[in-house]
């Protein structure tokens, strides 16, 4: 291991070292004697070992390794073995990623190797309307190497709202199709394959699962009105997490499951547009708010998700996916659902559902 500074920027204050990465963080350390400096000098220059440094600076190996250990606790260290593995073109490429993933960068991972992950990743995206129309272009963006898309549909003028992975040209032609083409022109170096298809059961779903083999499941389909419990039970028998998104009137949210960790779709509790799951509750406000529910689905329901919110909610699930696919920070919405209030300036909140330890899904997993 060869310790590397990060691009840090640091002043001396009398005794003191003000060192800032991040402007709303700062660390000030004391340095009387300037050694401090020298090794943030040699750190900055790369290329040394723990050993190494220690001679350079007449210093025990141990202290040089404290000082390490106390820089990397606060993430401005990398391992320098663990940098210039990029190919040129793909350093180029990935220019704002990997400026992005140096800030969750340590020595045990490189910004580097953040990316690597995402290129070495497999996303099987369900839906590529009007949620996954806005995921796809940023799981590509990303640099996610393979990429399944399923969808059944065919481009619609109604679509153009929302859904920008398409052209006037594209209407009448089949949405997957079309989509699985926007990828390898935007970028040849990511696998797709396309799968026109219906969703019609969990079991078809385990199967697609299994067989494609998927880092994460993302999903934006909305029927049947079970779809989501047909994807939780896949993705939770498969052990593979799963995003979701969606709108309702002018409440947007987002949330995944994270198998054998979070709650699942399946412990929530019954879903009052579903009355055959409900019993009548004696709280009067509960029961209220489970008849209002079963008389908002009995009518049709026209998909209100203009651009700038199937945009957010898009972008937000695309971030939940690369927080699994590259664990630069634990998920954010695993069984604690975001939601999102487009009647009120976009205020959010999240919930937590409690995990039930009898859950058909996931109980005893």
């Amino acid at each position: 291991m060869r310790p590397q500074l990060k691009d840090i920027a640091w002043e001396r204050v009398g005794d003191e070292l003000r060192l800032v990465y991040d402007p709303r963080d700062q660390l000030v350390l004391s340095d009387p004697d300037g050694t401090v400096e020298k090794l943030l000098g040699l750190l900055g220059e790369g290329g040394r070992t723990v050993a190494e440094l220690a001679d350079e600076l007449s210093l025990d190996v141990a202290d040089v390794e404290g000082a390490v250990a106390a820089f990397d606790d606060v993430s401005l260290l990398e391992d320098g073995d663990r940098l210039g593995r990029l190919e040129p073109a793909a350093a180029e490429r990935y220019f704002s990623n990997l400026a992005f993933f140096e800030s969750f960068s340590t020595l045990g991972r490189s910004h580097e190797d953040l990316q690597r992950r995402l290129r070495e990743s497999h996303v099987l995206v369900l839906g590529t309307g009007g949620l996954n129309s806005n995921t796809i272009p940023h799981l590509a963006g990303l640099g996610v190497g393979r990429l399944t898309l399923l969808d059944r549909d065919t481009v619609d003028p109604r679509n153009f709202a929302r859904q920008y992975l398409y052209r006037w040209d594209d209407v009448g032609a089949r949405k997957v199709e079309r989509a699985a083409e926007w990828v390898r022109a935007f970028d040849p170096g990511v696998e797709v394959e396309a799968i026109d298809a219906d969703v019609e059961g969990p079991e078809q779903l385990h199967e697609l699962v299994t067989r494609t083999r998927p880092d994460v499941v993302a999903s934006g389909i909305d029927r049947p009105n079970r779809i989501d419990l047909w994807v939780n039970e896949a993705c939770v028998r498969n052990g593979v997490p799963f995003v979701r998104g969606g709108i309702s009137v002018t409440t947007g949210t987002v949330w995944s499951v994270q198998p054998g960790v979070s709650a699942c779709r399946a412990c929530v509790p019954a879903d009052p547009s579903n009355p055959a799951d409900f019993d009548d509750p004696e709280d009067p406000a509960i029961a209220g708010a489970i008849a209002a529910t079963r008389l908002f689905v009995s009518k049709p329901q026209p998909n209100r998700g203009i651009g700038p919110v199937a945009g957010l909610l898009g972008a937000f699930g695309a971030f939940e996916v690369l927080r699994y696919l590259t664990d630069f920070e634990p998920p954010a919405y695993a069984g604690r659902p975001l939601s999102i209030d487009f009647a009120h300036g976009c205020a959010t909140s999240q919930d937590e559902w409690p995990r039930n330890p009898a859950c058909p899904a996931c109980g005893g997993r």
